[in-house]
């Protein structure tokens, strides 16, 4: 009897029962699509942001001495989201959750139902046109760039 890999076994199970990719889950997060810095980041100097573009979100950031290594991509499909504590939306399953605020802004945390609430970061949203060469080129690179 001839095995199949475990990846194509769940490829060929998910298309059996009607998987979609993540990519086409439709899922959306309570935010603007777009580029997310600190608030009391200027968009120009950003090297960490919070991305949510193409289905994805998470952190695009530069590191390392000066900033000169990276681009990091930590995002990932948004494949569902779930109704959190506090106004809060569930990423995924978590931990990270997000919160839109009034005047261009949200929150950005993280939860654990056992331990609580871990970091908070208030967040802003960046025109794209305002951000550096540098991170313009690294999310273009990404196929993460939003539409102006």
């Amino acid at each position: 009897m001839k095995t199949i890999p475990g990846a194509i076994a769940l490829m060929i199970a998910a298309s059996a029962l009607g998987g979609a990719p993540a990519e086409a889950s439709g899922a959306k997060l309570p935010i603007a699509e777009g580029v997310w810095v600190k608030i009391d980041t200027p968009c120009k100097t950003a090297v960490i942001t919070h991305v949510y573009a193409s289905g994805r979100y998470g952190d695009v950031y530069f590191y390392g001495p000066n900033h000169s290594m990276g681009p990091s991509n930590e995002t990932e499909p948004v494949t569902h989201t779930s109704a959190g504590k506090n106004g809060f939306t569930v990423v995924n399953d978590g931990p990270i959750e997000v919160a839109p605020r009034p005047n261009g802004q949200a929150v950005v945390r993280a939860y654990s139902l056992s331990q609580g609430e871990q970091w908070r970061e208030g967040v802003r949203l960046c025109p794209t046109g305002t951000l550096s060469g540098k991170m313009r080129a690294a999310l273009s690179g990404l196929k993460l760039l939003p539409s102006p």
